[in-house]
Formats: C-alpha cells, structure tokens, sequence
C-alpha cells in the first residue's frame, strides 16, 4: 500500500528491505523483485523502512525478527514469514511518511486558499461591476460588503 498527497507530490510506502539492504520493488506471492531484477524469497525479508518517492526515507528501519523473543527493542518486529510489512508496521510507516510531508501539506493549503481567496475576490468585482450597472448604489454596495460608502468607492470605482 503507498500514501499520496493531495498535491501528487510525494508517494510514501513501507518498503521490504533485505539483508543486504536492497529494497524489494514488486512483491508478488511468495517471491519479490528488487530493483536490480534478482528475485528472492519473502522469507529473505530483513526489515521494512519508510520511503518516499521524493528521495526521502525515515532514519528508523523496523528489523525483522524470526524469533518472538528476540523482539527486545521497539523496531525490533516478529515476524515469522517475511514480505510485506505487517498492518501496525505499515501504520507506524504511514505515521513517520505523515510528519515528512506535514510542512508541504500545510503549504499546500495556503497555496490553496489564497487561490480560492483570489477567485471570490474577481467574483465580488465582478458582482460590483454589475450592481453598479444597474444603479446600486454605493451606500447599498458598502452595506453588503460590511465597509464603509467611501471605501467601497475608492475599491471598486475604476470598474
């Protein structure tokens, strides 16, 4: 499974790593493919770390562990069979993925509104435009804005 931002920008995904720390590009049954080609069994799974398609990868690698009670530390992860990572991995992989994009999502909604901001801000000079065509008054204008006669005067006047 990945993660997309809104934007398309950034793609995250808990990758399968191997011993040699290679990451597995298409995992298919009971084998999977990295990226130079070689296939290898899932049991060969090393780990699972958090990958973004900008570059960007989480400084925690999840190790994998064949033996429950070798699972001492926190990214220490029992798994008896390899591959994909298990679903708490892959949340906690969607949680790190989640704080790396944080400061382009948040920017991407002020690029956002001050788009949506600029679009009402042409809808209400157009609207004004024709309220003053058919006679509106400033004053009225002025009421309906929530400003002053002088200011919806001097905003709006060259239209």
């Amino acid at each position: 499974m990945s993660w997309m931002t809104e934007s398309g920008d950034h793609e995250g995904y808990a990758a399968t790593l191997v011993a040699d720390g290679r990451r597995v590009v298409i995992e298919q049954a009971s084998e999977m493919e990295l990226d130079d080609g070689t296939r290898v069994p899932e049991a060969e799974t090393a780990g699972w770390q958090t990958y973004c398609t900008c570059g960007w990868r989480a400084p925690m690698t999840f190790e994998r562990v064949t033996d429950p009670a070798l699972a001492r530390r926190p990214n220490q992860v029992y798994d008896a069979t390899g591959g994909p990572a298990p679903e708490w991995v892959e949340q906690m992989c969607h949680a790190e993925w989640l704080e790396h994009v944080r400061p382009q999502e948040d920017i991407t909604w002020v690029k956002r509104a001050a788009l949506e901001l600029s679009a009402a801000d042409a809808r209400l000079d157009r609207a004004v435009a024709a309220a003053r065509q058919s006679g509106t008054s400033w004053a009225d204008i002025a009421r309906e804005v929530g400003i002053s006669r002088q200011s919806a005067h001097e905003r709006w006047r060259h239209l």
